[in-house]
């Protein structure tokens, strides 16, 4: 029997719209080409889908962290390796030694994460020199377009949600080398329309009529259409992707 989970977390069991399961899929796709012969940290696993992918590419160990206790218990129950830990940990406080691994993997985490300056230290420190981080969160521009960094997300569950530069931004006072990728692109011209609206009438109605766009994806989805891509000029994805290093 699938169950709701009270927080934003994918899971198995859980009910979502199909192309949500495909991008998660397809960011768990690409950061596992990452992984090999690395000591790997997967902070909010959730329940261990994509850690165990990492897993089954090559690494040379994974530790996935999470807070909640329904998704660990799902997690070690579905997924077994001898290279493979699940922890129970807080982000801003992570149970693990200094300069301890490779590659630190955080999927959709920091939108979710008060003290976001907090949790990018805590990565630095855990992080190996010349260690690499990859991580995604949505992009304000696309899913909250017309509003600032300081206006509350349509979703209940985060905190704050960034654009391009404010992420870069945040990312680089930390970290360097870094590398842009992205996910769903939409054309500037329609992002700029969606503004527009945004703050002519009611930010809702900007991101339910983007919400309404996407309903196409009932007709005919795959995972193709949400694969991970180089970023360009030309347009502007929902979902920001970077990968870093620990200088």
């Amino acid at each position: 029997m699938k169950r709701k989970l009270e927080t934003e977390r994918f899971s198995e069991t859980s009910d979502m719209y199909p192309w949500v399961r495909f991008e998660h899929y397809e960011r768990y796709d690409f950061v596992s080409r990452l992984v090999a012969g690395k000591d790997v940290v997967d902070c909010a696993c959730g329940a261990g889908i994509g850690t165990s992918l990492f897993v089954r590419n090559g690494a040379k160990s994974v530790i996935g962290i999470d807070v909640d206790d329904g998704a660990l218990e799902e997690a070690k129950s579905r997924h077994q390796a001898p290279n493979l830990r699940f922890l129970k940990g807080d982000g801003r406080h992570l149970p693990l030694p200094s300069s301890s691994c490779d590659l630190f993997i955080s999927l959709e985490t920091i939108e979710h994460v008060e003290n976001d300056a907090g949790f990018l230290d805590e990565i630095h420190r855990v992080l190996k020199p010349g260690g690499r981080f990859i991580c995604s969160t949505p992009n304000r521009e696309v899913a909250n377009p017309g509003t600032s960094i300081a206006d509350k997300p349509w979703n209940q569950f985060h905190v704050r949600e960034y654009t391009l530069p404010e992420f870069s931004s945040l990312l680089g006072k930390r970290f360097d080398e870094l590398e842009f990728y992205g996910q769903n692109p939409v054309s500037r011209s329609r992002i700029g329309l969606m503004s527009r609206i945004a703050r002519l009438t009611w930010p809702m109605l900007a991101v339910r009529l983007n919400q309404l766009l996407k309903c196409r994806w009932f007709l005919h989805d795959s995972s193709k259409n949400h694969r991970v891509a180089p970023d360009d000029e030309k347009s502007l994805f929902e979902y920001l992707i970077i990968c870093c290093r620990r200088p």
